[in-house]
């Protein structure tokens, strides 16, 4: 099967965003923000039972810097991704993913092909646009596939290929690109 498409910073950001929110670090970052949600939420209870009741105007500037903070993360977010891409180089790199039955070729613009065994490959993550291969990610567009193949018949030969293979195709992401 063979996949072949342009890198492009659409690509990297879906990339990205698929990846934190489905990848192997996913739960390490919500257990992580509950963390310092319930701290902060904590300390602010603290301060306000110890001061008998009466908020102050820093207590509400906390407030209101913690809301601000929760609902611009996806901007930022989006803008670091951005940023990273316009750093790496890669802007329209041609990639090209050969699947074959005993490894992955992969070919980089002109650069010499590399070759990955299945035995690498730790996890396949199912999207709704794609599949996310890990150690990496890479990413594997479906509307790419070639040879007339269908999404459906590459999900059943990583399946076939992979040990940790998850289907999060119903999962819709939280922030946009």
């Amino acid at each position: 099967m063979n996949i072949e498409y342009r890198w492009t910073e659409s690509h990297f950001i879906r990339l990205a965003l698929y990846d934190f929110e489905l990848g192997p670090r996913s739960g390490r970052g919500k257990a992580t923000m509950l963390l310092v949600i319930f701290t902060l939420a904590g300390l602010l209870a603290i301060n306000i039972v110890h001061r008998g009741f009466t908020y102050s105007v820093w207590d509400l500037v906390l407030v209101a810097a913690g809301l601000c903070w929760y609902a611009l993360r996806g901007t930022l977010m989006i803008r670091m991704f951005k940023r990273a891409f316009k750093r790496s180089g890669m802007d329209g790199v041609n990639l090209k993913y050969n699947l074959e039955e005993e490894q992955i070729k992969i070919q980089v613009d002109a650069k010499p092909e590399q070759t990955l065994e299945w035995s690498t490959i730790k996890r396949v993550i199912r999207t709704q646009e794609g599949f996310l291969v890990y150690p990496g990610p890479m990413w594997l567009p479906a509307a790419k596939i070639e040879d007339g193949r269908t999404t459906e018949e590459l999900a059943a030969f990583l399946q076939r290929k992979v040990v940790d293979y998850r289907d999060k195709s119903q999962h819709k992401l939280k922030l946009k690109d």
